[in-house]
């Protein structure tokens, strides 16, 4: 099942991708509920450029949505981006823009527009944040780097062009690098992903489930064991993380 609303972010905003057939209504309660899950990982700094593609919308109707994510989330959006694909170049230019207009209004004697500052993430440039679990149909996709805070479950998927790290139980599909950059990686505090892919490499899990361990009381209790995914001689492998291995990694 494909996902209603799908968030592109990069660092200076967000590509909202809608379902072209469903209701508004419901696309309004979706946009809600994925930026309100969020919320503790934006910079309430910074302002931000929004597009929105997959159906056409009126004016009024682009700005509910812009009303619906400033609620949700307490984002400052100074910018639509209409027509065509947007790519981060033209967020740029768009915040830029903005930016030299408030100056302006401000009578600010400097002649030199400052360059407006985007927050950069611990794992690498352009690296975001993405606070729940996400289900069966959910996909993510982002310009670098990003951190989940909770599950990808199977038949989610993740697309970033950076590293993927994942604090929680990774069983979906995740693309890092994208497309080729073989010097991504992917870390888990739990590694049974569907297939993984670090730029043009692939690798899918057996078919066969593991058996599960009589073990008493501690049967039904899985063991966290953070693993890392790389690239090595043209094949991915998937390590346990220790001292030595993150010594060997470049954070790109």
């Amino acid at each position: 099942m494909k996902s209603s609303v799908i968030i592109k972010g990069n660092k200076y905003g967000f590509q909202i991708v809608l379902n072209p057939t469903l209701p508004f209504e419901e696309l309004l309660r979706e946009v809600a509920e994925k930026f309100r899950e969020s919320i503790r990982f934006f910079d309430f700094s910074q302002s931000f450029a929004v597009s929105f593609e997959g159906r056409d919308l009126s004016q009024g109707e682009q700005n509910l949505l812009v009303d619906t994510i400033v609620e949700n989330s307490g984002l400052k959006i100074n910018y639509i981006i209409n027509g065509g694909k947007a790519v981060e170049t033209e967020f740029a230019e768009a915040l830029s823009d903005v930016a030299e207009d408030e100056d302006m209004e401000e009578d600010t004697e400097e002649e030199e527009q400052p360059e407006v500052n985007f927050p950069e993430n611990i794992i690498g440039k352009n690296g975001q944040f993405y606070r729940g679990t996400l289900r069966s149909g959910q996909k993510i996709e982002v310009d670098g780097s990003i951190v989940v805070l909770g599950d990808i479950n199977p038949g989610a998927q993740i697309i970033a062009g950076g590293n993927v790290v994942v604090l929680g139980c990774l069983k979906g599909t995740v693309y890092a690098g994208y497309p080729q950059d073989r010097g991504a990686f992917v870390a888990s505090l739990m590694m049974e992903p569907m297939q993984i892919q670090i730029g043009d490499c692939i690798a899918r899990s057996p078919d066969q489930k593991a058996k599960k361990q009589k073990t008493g009381r501690k049967k039904n209790q899985k063991q966290l064991e953070a693993k890392l995914a790389f690239v090595e001689n043209d094949s991915i492998f998937i390590e346990t993380i220790t001292r030595s291995l993150i010594s060997e990694i470049s954070i790109s």
